[in-house]
């Protein structure tokens, strides 16, 4: 089982990771100092905000996927981090970089509700 999840994390992580590319010009950032008027700069930032949220997102799961294979290595793979039981071969196979149960997920989940709730009240 561990044996097709590395798998498949590696071949996450290797989608996960950029191109490495020497030349500083070969970002696709768009330029903001290049715009003809108010309305192009306008949809120039928002394009900017999306790929920054895109690239955190990406980085987020590289790391998510970072930390998994290095659980597999140091033999924590699989182990729940709040209760320490066994998080299920199902559930790995559907998340292979879950950190919890689904019970403790479930209850992580729902103190979460919870506080947001109260917040809104």
């Amino acid at each position: 089982m561990q044996g097709t999840l590395r798998q498949h994390l590696l071949s996450a992580l290797h989608d996960l990771t950029p191109p490495v590319c020497p030349d500083a010009e070969m970002d696709d950032t768009p330029r903001l100092d290049a715009c003809a008027d108010e309305n192009e700069y306008a949809s120039r930032v928002v394009e900017v905000g999306m790929q920054l949220a895109l690239r955190r997102r990406m980085e987020a799961r590289r790391k998510e996927v970072e930390e998994a294979l290095s659980r597999m290595d140091i033999g924590v793979y699989g182990v729940c981090e709040e209760c320490g039981d066994d998080i299920g071969a199902a559930r790995l196979f559907a998340s292979p970089t879950a950190r919890l149960c689904v019970h403790c997920q479930s209850d992580r989940e729902s103190c979460h509700e919870r506080a947001r709730l109260l917040r809104c009240a």
